[in-house]
């Protein structure tokens, strides 16, 4: 899932500008018809600790995620080390994390989150010590079916993936995460390459590794928010959770989907449809305006210092959906979408051009005819590797 951090920090970057700032720029906006470029300077940022975490029903080894939030001027989010952070259970047990090298605290051994039971996340930093409320162990809720379909949203058509679920209660609330899977077919498939010997020459030697086939996963990228409080039932009934238009390379070929189903409590689900709304504001003008984002955890040390962030569990379930684009169009009256690019072989004329394009790796070879004279082409066009994996997935199907 893409991380509330990134959410954060990819929705507005009017998000850390002042007030007054702001209202400037809408005047600015009104009283000229050319606006140039302006510089935003973040001199009033604060830096908020942002705390992710999810604990499953699943017997694994969670995850606790601290980083602290970064203004406009950064690239990318600061990870907090030094921490100390323990998840403490209402039947007596604790879990300790520990940070890897990625900055992501992982408990010391696996452990699930039961029905019933209350959790409560307390994270010590140098800067202080931090609490959630409470979260309750979620009952299972089980995926019936995954399901995919031609359709047209948007006036676009494309392949729409839903979800059916049910459940024995009303007002359960969800939130989908799903990883995709697809498989790459390169436009060429050249059996030699050619290198540079040891003798500083020119040669063509046949491939040593696969570049035809390939595969990539890719995690999701969006927040995904369901339930049923407001349905008159308990079910959630062929549910849109992906829809990929006939032009989206993905669909090229082979296609699989892992959906997970995390069932979360109604607080968790009103925190993501806030950053979902959040993230989703296309402008200033939107009924959802920049503003802090309040979460369930607490600086227990200093009331007035603010924390971004939400700690819940989770009771998931998966299925995996797979599906080729020859299921829904026809190649011939439609064509595959190209994940390549323009492809035009060309035969360089000056050898050490030839010898820069092939060392630096931007060519393959294409053909030689006569012997000694070499046509290549761009390299994305015959090697797959460049876009996935040459090694394929263990679950994978045909």
């Amino acid at each position: 899932m893409k991380s509330i951090e990134a959410f954060i920090n990819s929705s507005k970057s009017l998000r850390y500008m002042p007030v007054k700032v702001m209202i400037g720029l809408i005047s600015m906006l009104f009283l000229n018809s050319c606006v140039d470029e302006i510089e935003l300077d973040s001199q009033n940022f604060e830096s908020y600790l942002v705390i992710e975490g999810i604990i499953t029903d699943q017997e694994e080894f969670q995850e606790i995620k601290l980083t602290r939030s970064y203004d406009l001027e950064d690239n990318e989010p600061s990870v907090v080390g030094n921490a100390s952070v323990e998840v403490n259970s209402s039947n007596g047990a604790t879990f300790r994390f520990e940070r890897n090298s990625d900055g992501v605290y992982i408990s010391e051994t696996p452990f699930s989150a039961q029905p019933g039971i209350e959790y409560v996340l307390e994270i010590t930093t140098p800067e202080g010590t931090y609490e959630s409320s409470a979260a309750i162990g979620q009952e299972p809720t089980l995926i019936d079916n995954i399901s995919s379909t031609l359709t047209e949203i948007r006036e676009e058509t494309g392949v729409a993936i839903l979800v059916s679920s049910s459940d024995e209660n009303q007002g359960s609330y969800y939130k989908y995460e799903f990883e995709e899977t697809y498989k790459i077919v390169s436009r060429y498939r050249i059996l030699n390459d050619l290198i540079i010997n040891e003798e500083d020459e020119f040669e063509v030697v046949p491939k040593a590794n696969e570049e035809y086939i390939c595969y990539n996963t890719l995690p999701s990228q969006e927040l995904v928010l369901s339930n049923t409080a407001d349905l008159t039932g308990s079910n959630i009934n062929n549910y849109l959770v992906r829809f990929l238009s006939k032009e989206d390379s993905k669909l090229a070929h082979r296609y699989s989907i892992l959906v997970k189903q995390l069932k979360i409590s109604a607080e968790a689900h009103a925190f993501y449809t806030t950053l979902k709304n959040l993230s989703e504001s296309e402008n200033i003008f939107s009924q959802y305006q920049p503003g802090f984002l309040d979460g369930n955890i607490q600086s227990v040390t200093n009331s007035g210092e603010r924390v971004i962030g939400f700690f819940t569990t989770a009771a998931v379930d998966e299925q995996r959906l797979f599906f080729s684009y020859t299921d829904y169009f026809d190649p011939i009256e439609e064509p595959r979408p190209q994940h390549y690019g323009p492809c035009e072989p060309f035969t360089p004329e000056d050898r050490n051009y030839l010898r820069e394009l092939v060392e630096s790796n931007q060519v393959e070879l294409f053909g030689e005819d006569p012997p000694g004279v070499y046509s290549v082409i761009a390299a994305r066009c015959v090697n797959c590797n460049y876009f996935g994996t040459n090694v394929q997935p263990e679950f994978w199907t045909e």
